[in-house]
């Protein structure tokens, strides 16, 4: 099942996955690189999933220069990187997952469109 969920605005958001539903697209916009980095605004989902489920990431981008990070709880990095457009892994501990989205170009900004499956 697919939940389709609107534009994002916020920096923060929490995703909720609806009853029997294992997949949310979700759909930003964001400016620069992660802040740490000298960037600007990410845009950084939060997920609270279980040990040993399996996260699947979809990222595409208008500009086609989106990329992302995932961390596990506790801010352990699971994938970070300037290609980073696709990923699946089984999750290590149950908690609060961290997704940012950012341009890989800090001085630009993007439309993206991240779909999320968690199984």
């Amino acid at each position: 099942m697919l939940l389709i969920a609107g534009t994002v605005w916020a920096k923060n958001i929490r995703v909720k996955f609806p009853p029997g539903r294992t997949t949310v697209v979700l759909n930003g916009r964001t400016t620069g690189g992660p802040s740490e980095s000298g960037g600007m605004d990410p845009i950084t989902y939060l997920l609270r999933a279980n040990k040993g489920q399996t996260m699947t990431l979809h990222l595409t981008s208008a500009k086609k220069n989106a990329v992302f990070g995932v961390w596990s709880p506790g801010m352990n990095p699971m994938d970070v990187g300037e290609n980073a457009k696709d990923w699946s892994g089984v999750l290590p501990k149950t908690g609060d997952y961290e997704i940012s989205v950012w341009p890989d170009d800090e001085k630009t900004n993007t439309t993206f469109t991240l779909e999320l499956t968690v199984r």
